[in-house]
């Protein structure tokens, strides 16, 4: 609302010269007290009146579009300026109940001014056809200019929600559903993929030790330096508390663990720093192949134990084959139950 008070200032600042120009004196000096009603209008919205600010910005904007209708002798341009305020008040923050009312007196205002008989019962002058047009094309520059803006903040609102629906807020790469749905579409189209499952080592002691502040920053950094580390058509999620999933399109298993180790090197030459402190952390990897298994959670079930191979072995290192008849943990279970709830949510 803010905005369209400052573009009616605007074009009504621009009309001004026209109307003396055109003669119409106290016409112009009307609309010169409705530019400061818009800047007082303006003022108020800030401060947060809004039901005042909208009754000042309407009543002068009523009453300069009365007394043209009255000086011209003609209610078209009226009815569309009526219109336009229709719009406006549909726009504002006012209660539904105000604005059924406010709504209700601008019918009867435009029902009004066409039944007038003292209007358009003579022929306009060139003069008045000139005014009428310029009233005319306000209001469409008025309209289009609402509309243009309306659809920016739709798309924006759109952009945003789709992008906090499938990005985790914190890391900023995917959420957790948001990669098990993209790796049950490489599944379902049969599409070869590598999956590479990365658990930052130790990660409760950066936690205990140095606060959770410090935790979050050591998760961000992680996800920066995987993302760096991968090809455009790579993606990376959080699945878990320090947890991550990789996805590598038509990428096979020894060219899964050149990029593991490429990570490993990366984050080895870039630890996080929080409050000037380093925080170092290494990673435990396991990876798993598409041709790896009958359905797709046996894959994530397979990086699972092959993480929690690394893991035993000593952490910081990658393990991309064996464990294939191994036991599941608790947190493969996870997993698959996640991969699960994708491939349902895509049936739907």
């Amino acid at each position: 609302m803010a905005e369209i008070y400052l573009l009616a200032l605007c074009l009504q600042a621009l009309v001004a010269p026209w109307l003396y120009l055109l003669g119409y004196q106290v016409l112009g000096h009307l609309n010169l007290v409705c530019v400061l009603a818009y800047a007082l209008a303006l003022r108020l919205h800030r401060q947060l009146w809004v039901a005042l600010a909208l009754g000042v910005k309407l009543s002068a904007f009523l009453l300069l579009l009365l007394y043209g209708a009255w000086v011209t002798g003609s209610a078209n341009s009226v009815v569309y300026c009526l219109l336009f305020a229709e719009v406006e008040l549909m726009l504002s923050d006012l209660r539904r109940r105000t604005k059924l009312l406010w709504t209700a007196g601008l019918a009867v205002l435009a029902l009004g001014v066409e039944d007038l008989p003292w209007l358009n019962s003579l022929p306009l002058s060139p003069r008045d056809h000139l005014l009428a047009d310029i009233v005319l094309v306000g209001v469409f520059v008025m309209l289009c200019a609402v509309i243009l803006r309306m659809l920016t903040i739709t798309d924006r609102h759109e952009y945003r929600y789709r992008r906090d629906a499938m990005h985790d807020s914190l890391t900023l790469v995917l959420n957790r559903r948001a990669i098990f749905e993209k790796a049950s579409t490489y599944w379902r189209q049969q599409m070869p993929f590598a999956m590479i499952l990365v658990d930052a080592d130790h990660f409760k002691e950066i936690n205990d030790n140095f606060g959770h502040t410090a935790g979050d920053a050591v998760l961000h950094h992680l996800a920066g330096v995987l993302s760096d580390a991968l090809r455009g058509e790579d993606d990376v999620g959080r699945v878990g508390g320090e947890e991550f999933l990789l996805l590598l399109p038509e990428t096979s298993i020894p060219e899964a663990v050149t990029v593991a180790e490429r990570i490993r090197v990366r984050l080895a030459r870039r630890p996080c720093q929080f409050g000037g402190q380093l925080m170092p952390v290494t990673l435990s990897m396991g990876i798993a192949c598409a041709d790896e298994g009958g359905q797709l959670q046996s894959i994530i079930e397979l990086a699972d134990r092959r993480l929690y191979a690394a893991k035993s072995a000593g952490r910081n290192q990658v393990v991309a084959e064996g464990h294939i008849e191994s036991a599941n943990s608790r947190n493969a279970v996870r997993l698959s139950r996640g991969v699960k709830d994708a491939l349902q949510s895509e049936e739907l």
